[in-house]
């Protein structure tokens, strides 16, 4: 039987692999497992996009396959960055679901896709901050 990251590995060289410098060594245990988990990341890309493809009756192109799961990762590391930046601004040092909503305010469909998954009492939940009236 094959283990997941030999399985991670087919399927991102059937895809052209991710967008890397080949000769870039990496020596630092903290990298080598963000590479790891990027790689995790962008193999499970793939496998949606291709669930999705055949669902659709469509195939997805290795360079397709290449581009959103770079575009996947860009995206997930600046969500990423912004949730910490905003937990550290309010001085927490947990990331909230307030954190999420103020990351994903302006847009819209991900926003509604957030609320679809937060239990009723936080989407109610009220402003700590009191409205400005004029």
């Amino acid at each position: 039987m094959i283990d997941d990251d030999e399985l991670d590995d087919l399927v991102l060289q059937g895809h052209g692999g991710a967008i890397a410098d080949p000769d870039r060594h990496v020596d630092d245990p903290n990298e080598k497992k963000k590479e790891k988990l990027n790689a995790r990341l962008k193999c499970e890309v793939v496998k949606i996009a291709e669930e999705a493809s055949r669902e659709h009756g469509v195939r997805i192109s290795p360079k397709f396959a290449q581009c959103l799961t770079e575009l996947t990762s860009t995206y997930v590391h600046t969500l990423a960055d912004d949730l910490a930046a905003f937990a550290q601004h309010r001085k927490g040092k947990v990331i909230t679901h307030d954190d999420v909503l103020l990351a994903v305010r302006k847009m819209p469909s991900v926003l509604e896709g957030v609320h679809a998954v937060l239990p009723p009492d936080l989407v109610a939940k009220k402003s700590r901050q009191p409205k400005l009236t004029l």
